[in-house]
């Protein structure tokens, strides 16, 4: 096996985005995940007295260094593992549902909590942004997962993105020029548009990280 270090794009994608497996361990990673996402949340919308941080600081670090001692190369972390960026494995932006999936469209639902809120319970504008580049890139690779990188993301907002409710994803391959792969992209809850992008994706060239 090839070390991480050495994995050009094409191949990290490909180990990346090959289905999560069906094991003991994997079931338990997920639901730890998900309980990263609950204290996330949990986090921002407390206010702990001293003794209270102090010992949640306490358990955090024993965690912590737990986690230094597990530590695995790239290829071979559950992290983000699947469709990558929009996956329950991870943690950096809500994980999209996907409803829908072709050569041509992508649509899902996810709910942000009150760890995406930027504020009064609006989902903060970088948060909005992650979740197209994510999205979008996937409907940029396709079905088949042709590994891109994003060249440029311009994002609009046109009204706000609530948080802890449901909002819809609706993502379209525009145009194939090349290697160059143009989508679009919008955010909405209900019929109310929160948001739209425009996206340049490059398919990488094997080699390239």
């Amino acid at each position: 096996m090839t070390t991480s270090q050495r994995m050009d794009a094409i191949e990290m994608t490909q180990h990346r985005r090959r289905p999560f497996p069906e094991t003991d361990q994997a079931t338990a990673y997920l639901e730890m995940m998900t309980q990263v996402r609950q204290f996330q949340d949990a986090l921002v919308a407390a206010n702990p007295d001293v003794a209270q941080a102090q010992l949640i600081q306490a358990k955090l670090a024993e965690l912590t260094e737990l986690l230094t001692t597990l530590e695995v190369p790239e290829h071979e972390r559950l992290y983000a593992l699947g469709d990558m960026g929009i996956s329950p494995s991870q943690a950096l932006v809500p994980p999209l549902t996907v409803d829908h999936f072709d050569e041509d469209e992508l649509r899902a639902h996810f709910q942000p909590g009150q760890f995406a809120m930027g504020m009064n319970q609006a989902m903060h504008g970088g948060v909005i942004s992650l979740i197209f580049d994510s999205a979008m890139g996937r409907m940029a690779a396709g079905p088949q997962g042709i590994p891109c990188r994003t060249a440029y993301l311009k994002t609009q907002y046109r009204n706000v993105a609530p948080v802890d409710v449901r909002l819809e994803l609706r993502a379209r391959l525009e145009l194939v020029e090349g290697r160059k792969r143009f989508v679009s992209a919008q955010i909405l809850h209900g019929e109310t548009l929160c948001a739209e992008a425009d996206a340049l994706f490059v398919a990488v060239r094997s080699g390239h990280q």
